[in-house]
């Protein structure tokens, strides 16, 4: 079992989405990484001719069972078709942590669009943050310019504050730009720019992401070099200072190429601390509900059952912690198994933890599980704490287990044989003889050992 857990952790592969498929679908290329820990260290997704990459989503599991820990992650990139016909995926491979992973590719036949109006639908994930960027930056009018967009300038301890560095380049920018070194550049822009206050929740973009927008009228495209959510700790104002990025200027007719430095504008974020309350310290910020199931409502003593429930929405799950009660005369609750979702998708990220406990039911009655299973958290859309709470009403039918407690659990293990074992009486001394016995055939087997060696090594010796 341990040399399988092992191997389930360490297999990494490659998933090729619907090969045939309309015109309003995008095609998916995943890569799933399974390991005890998690390392985002991937090389490029490959490029499809007459299709164009669009947004990345991220899908990272954590899973616990039996004291076991894996991380199982789903990296999706999506490219669009820009025309209906046939495309050819090329032989391929990604590396990820050191080790390559190879594809044999596809031949992908995109069909006329399900929806007329998919150009529309495709581009509803950007809505809000081409509202973003058209607000911020509303009276630029150079061609080509380095962006930091906020979704927020004011926020709670806790909320996530979505960010994104990216380059944008108008139609009629009248020269060619290139990437410079964009890696090396980049750790020094993130030493800079990274809030040390602040859990970071990286989507992983290894390459330019383009996508077309307009404006206030004006048609752009934005190269997007690195996106992240922040959740701040504490309630020290947020601050990102100017950080710029060197492109290379292609000069058309022979000239010499040069360079061209854009930098960003200084921005800052106000941090509201939560309203005073015993749990604000490290308590999740967001928007959460809760999803449950259970097997049966109506139960017997003595049978036990699993009863799942899922926290579910958009916030900062490292802080999402539901307590399981102790056990109690009615009920033994057994540690759960628990498992983390996250996807990152758009500019949002969005979870679920769940936790699957095992359950005895100890005494007969009625009982709403809202005593037992409740969460609170602070609501970003209401600002204030909100509880949420178990819906389920267990019925318990059958017996009483009270008395059979002592009998089972405190003398179980001393009379389950009792009917099978023999009722002779032995002197303690047949023990010692017994001791003797074995001492003694151990020893002779030894020896024996000993000179079967020995006379090995002279015959050897002799040859």
């Amino acid at each position: 079992m341990l040399y399988s857990y092992t191997g389930i952790c360490q297999e990494n592969s490659i998933d090729l989405g619907k090969t045939t498929l309309p015109l309003d679908e995008a095609f998916t290329i995943t890569l799933i990484i399974q390991q005890a820990q998690p390392q985002n260290v991937y090389s490029a997704f490959p490029d499809i001719k007459g299709m164009q990459k669009r947004e990345v989503s991220l899908t990272s599991s954590k899973e616990t069972s039996n004291g076991k820990t894996w991380i199982v992650q789903r990296i999706t990139q999506n490219y669009i078709a820009q025309k209906e016909g046939t495309y050819t995926l090329s032989n391929f491979s990604i590396t990820s942590n050191g080790k390559e992973i190879k594809s044999e590719g596809a031949t992908i036949v995109v069909g006329p669009p399900v929806n007329p109006a998919y150009k529309a639908l495709q581009d509803s994930t950007l809505t809000k943050e081409i509202q973003a960027v058209e607000t911020e930056y509303a009276n630029v009018k150079d061609n080509a310019f380095l962006g930091l967009t906020l979704d927020k300038k004011e926020m709670y301890v806790g909320e996530g504050l979505s960010v994104i560095l990216a380059l944008y380049v108008s139609e009629t920018n009248p020269v060619e730009l290139e990437s410079y070194k964009t890696g090396e550049q980049l750790v020094e822009i993130l030493k800079k720019l990274k809030p040390a206050n602040c859990w970071e929740e990286d989507f992983h973009i290894r390459e330019f992401q383009s996508f077309q927008l307009s404006i206030r009228g004006r048609k752009y495209t934005q190269y997007k070099v690195y996106q992240a959510t922040f959740y701040p700790f504490n309630a020290d104002t947020i601050r990102f200072p100017v950080v710029g990025l060197n492109m290379l200027v292609k000069k058309q007719g022979g000239g010499k190429d040069t360079y061209q430095t854009f930098n960003t504008i200084p921005k800052y974020v106000v941090v509201k601390p939560l309203p005073i309350h015993p749990l604000r310290n490290g308590i999740a910020v967001g928007r959460f509900r809760m999803e449950e199931s259970i097997e049966h409502t109506q139960v017997q003593t003595g049978k036990g059952f699993y009863y799942l429930c899922r926290i579910v929405g958009e916030g900062n799950f490292t802080t999402v912690n539901l307590s399981v009660p102790e056990s109690n005369p009615s009920f033994d609750f057994f540690q759960p198994e628990s498992n983390l979702s996250l996807n990152m998708k758009g500019t949002s990220i969005t979870g679920s933890k769940s936790y699957r406990i095992y359950v005895l039911p100890r005494e007969p009655g009625s009982y709403p599980w809202s005593s037992y299973f409740s969460w609170i958290y602070f609501n970003t859309d209401k600002r204030q704490y909100d509880t949420l709470r178990s819906k389920v009403v267990l019925k318990v039918t059958g017996e009483s287990m009270k008395n059979q407690s002592i009998s089972s659990s405190e003398m179980g293990t001393v009379y389950d044989n009792l009917e099978s074992e023999d009722n002779q009486l032995y002197p303690l001394l047949a023990k010692d003889q017994v001791r003797w016995v074995a001492n003694g055939i151990v020893a002779v087997m030894l020896l024996i050992a000993l000179i079967l060696i020995l006379w090995k090594n002279s015959s050897v010796g002799r040859s």
